[in-house]
């Protein structure tokens, strides 16, 4: 089952950043999720927000969960000596291409291969 979701600035050109009510969606993040998907997004999202932090810190120096109430929306960053490397979007795309791989691989193969890592291995 994929998320089904709008991303808040596609719904609102208004630049008072009020957050618009959409019957049936609830926000998250940048993100309008779906109401009967929220629990099992946010339950996923957390579980590969650690995951990535975990994988990505053992290659590179600092993982760091940045970009909260932003836009965009939050992400991990990665960075070596000081310099951002990695920056993967807690976004419904990269969760949902993170259960299809998991589906096909392990979860840390999932990880590699979404942060284009797997032949670092």
């Amino acid at each position: 089952m994929l998320f089904k979701f709008f991303k808040r600035k596609q719904l609102s050109q208004d630049v008072t950043h009020e957050k618009l009510e959409m019957d049936g969606m609830t926000i998250v993040d940048a993100y309008y999720i779906q109401d009967d998907q929220v629990e099992l997004y946010k339950k996923d999202r957390e579980r590969y927000s650690d995951a990535l932090i975990y994988i990505l810190s053992q290659y590179f120096s600092d993982v760091d969960r940045m970009f909260e109430n932003t836009d965009d929306g939050e992400a991990i960053v990665a960075f070596q000596n000081g310099e951002p490397r990695k920056c993967i979007y807690l976004n419904p795309e990269t969760i949902d291409q993170l259960r299809i791989y998991e589906q096909e691989m392990p979860l840390k193969q999932s990880i590699l291969k979404i942060c284009n890592l797997e032949n670092d291995i």
